[in-house]
């Protein structure tokens, strides 16, 4: 367990230290010592959410306020998700989940940010210091499907259903990510709006404004991946109709060829030029003159 203390004078995040006069506590801890509190209000149900942290919510009582959060990974596939708990109270702050993590989460907000002077600011500006970057990742995600798009324009990059498949399952990630927290601000902005001050429920307005503005990146990206995937589709169709076209030119032009074997190869006896000994060579001219015909009319009709 690990215990920070907010100063609601100063704004300032201290480690540890004894709890004075005009400070709240913001403690991390796991959740086999969420099990063991006893000071904690529907700390039953907490644990019951941090069994699998599937989404983010929050729920919301008179004596606290409780939820889960789930980051989708930003990083590399290996990297894992960043989830945990919250329990906001009214002096204190239980973040639940891995404390290595969450403490660097805390430590990093503390020299980014100043002027937080209440558990409940401090919370806010938790959640959107993990979207802090968010618009460079999505700006990212947009050039990587746009360099794709430039290879399909030239030719079919290999694997491409596969890398177009990926990008809709991280995109649809971030989709309901954004999502669940624009119902994360609404609820807390009706729960708490006759207990915030003017400033807080603006900086609660201006997180919902900007989780919906990330959200309508995503609803791009996916329009944009569609797009490319109905791009791709229309190319694979242009590829197979070029190989049809090619396949019905070539039955089309050896089809005379056939014909004359085949008329020819019948063999009655009263059939014209079979004892003639320049038939073969003649069968050959026409074979050959017919099939430079073929061929100049179809580069004529422009299918060659």
């Amino acid at each position: 367990m690990m215990e920070y203390l907010l100063s609601t004078e100063d704004g300032r995040i201290k480690k540890e230290g004894k709890k004075q006069t005009g400070t709240d506590r913001i403690v991390l801890l796991s959740t086999e010592q969420l099990h063991a509190l006893d000071n904690c209000p529907h700390h039953q149900m907490l644990e019951r959410s941090m069994q699998t942290v599937h989404y983010c919510k929050v729920e919301l009582f008179a004596e606290s306020i409780q939820g889960t959060i789930r980051v989708p990974n930003k990083q590399e596939a290996s990297g894992r998700e960043l989830a945990f708990g919250f329990s906001l109270q009214q002096d204190q702050l239980l973040l639940v989940g891995e404390e290595h993590r969450l403490s660097a989460l805390v430590e990093r907000l503390g020299e980014s940010v100043r002027g937080c002077f209440s558990l409940r600011h401090f919370l806010l500006l938790l959640l959107e210091f993990l979207i802090a970057e968010d618009v460079l990742y999505l700006q990212t995600i947009e050039d990587e499907i746009g360099s794709l798009e430039e290879q399909l324009s030239q030719r079919i990059p290999e694997e491409f259903s596969q890398k177009i498949l990926a990008y809709r399952k991280q995109i649809n990630r971030f989709h309901s990510y954004y999502e669940q927290l624009m119902n994360i601000s609404d609820q807390m902005q009706e729960f708490l709006s006759d207990q915030m001050p003017v400033e807080e429920m603006r900086a609660w307005q201006m997180y919902a404004n900007r989780t919906e503005r990330l959200h309508n990146h995503v609803e791009m990206l996916r329009e944009y991946v569609l797009q490319l995937r109905e791009l791709y589709q229309s190319q694979i169709d242009m590829e197979q109709n070029r190989i049809m076209t090619l396949l019905t030119i070539v039955t089309t032009i050896f089809m005379p060829l056939t014909l004359i074997a085949g008329w020819y190869g019948m063999n009655f006896s009263n059939m014209p030029m079979l004892g003639w000994k320049y038939g073969y060579p003649a069968v050959i001219a026409v074979s050959v003159l017919v099939i430079i015909a073929e061929i100049l009319y179809f580069r004529k009709k422009k299918m060659l």
